[in-house]
């Protein structure tokens, strides 16, 4: 897992893990953000845009976008306390 920032949203790289560690690892770096950034999740496993969307209805996220760029999955969420 590696974290950055881009184009002021937080990347969290979860490229080679698989459901529900993703979310898991979302959830750790809650626990360290502020209202309204916007998350930008790169994973590989195809189930995670289904928990991604799951993990922001539970948490009274905003889900922005999923889509697929090259062999990745890209999904973008908005952090809100």
């Amino acid at each position: 897992m590696k974290d950055s920032v881009e184009n002021d949203e937080i990347v969290l790289d979860t490229s080679g893990t698989e459901c529900p560690i993703p979310v898991l690892k979302a959830r750790k770096l809650a626990q360290e953000l502020k209202n309204s950034i916007v998350i930008k999740i790169i994973a590989t496993d195809p189930l995670a845009i289904a928990d991604f969307e799951h993990y922001c209805t539970q948490s009274g996220y905003e889900f922005l976008e999923s889509y697929n760029e090259s062999e990745k999955i890209i999904i973008k969420y908005k952090f809100k306390i």
